[in-house]
């Protein structure tokens, strides 16, 4: 398959899936050159805004992933919508971000008046993202979108870092864990955007 990571950074998920996954082809799409070196032989790198790279033909890839990029952008959902065009038939797009749902970012919001992964000491993180956005965006660009999937335990509040038990994380992800993902498809039958 050929995939599209788009936010790469340094390449830690592309490494992973050259490792473990055999592609065809490894694009990845970031704003910054920090791409290991070791990848370099292995990965076409794209440099620019992922709006502007992606709006040029030749991006189509079985798999799209925004992994914890989509919540660092200024134009969320333009990049979404490019992303969910970068999709062949047949493909899927992955997007993770933060779990604005959990106790720990209601907690916060509630008496702070502020969400967790979004203070203003973490200056990276501009925008909270909302599962039912990201699945009508997804929907408007003639996707099929999956169930939110939670990923990750999340910090207990007041414990200074303690983890939720495993127990009740397993029961109760929506609102113990730090991440939220949401995986959409395209239909094998659909026409080549």
């Amino acid at each position: 398959m050929t995939w599209l990571d788009i936010g790469c950074g340094t390449g830690e998920l592309l490494n992973l899936i050259l490792s473990s996954c055999q592609p065809k082809h490894l694009k990845g799409v970031d704003v910054i050159d920090w791409l290991e070196d070791d990848l370099r032989p292995h990965v076409e790198l794209l440099i620019g805004a992922a709006e502007e790279v992606l709006a040029k033909p030749g991006h189509l890839a079985d798999r799209v992933l925004l992994v914890e990029t989509i919540e660092h952008l200024e134009a969320p959902w333009l990049v979404l919508r490019a992303a969910a065009r970068c999709v062949a038939p047949g493909g899927r797009l992955v997007v993770t971000t933060p779990n604005i749902a959990s106790v720990r970012h209601r907690l916060e919001l509630l008496t702070r008046g502020r969400l967790t992964a979004f203070r203003p000491d973490n200056a990276p993180h501009m925008t909270p993202i909302l599962p039912h956005v990201v699945e009508r965006v997804l929907g408007e660009e003639g996707m099929r979108t999956h169930p939110p999937r939670y990923a990750g335990r999340d910090i207990v509040p007041w414990t200074h870092g303690q983890l939720w038990p495993h127990a009740l994380h397993q029961r109760a992800r929506r609102s113990t864990s730090v991440s939220v993902v949401i995986a959409a498809d395209r239909d094998p039958d659909a026409p080549a955007r």
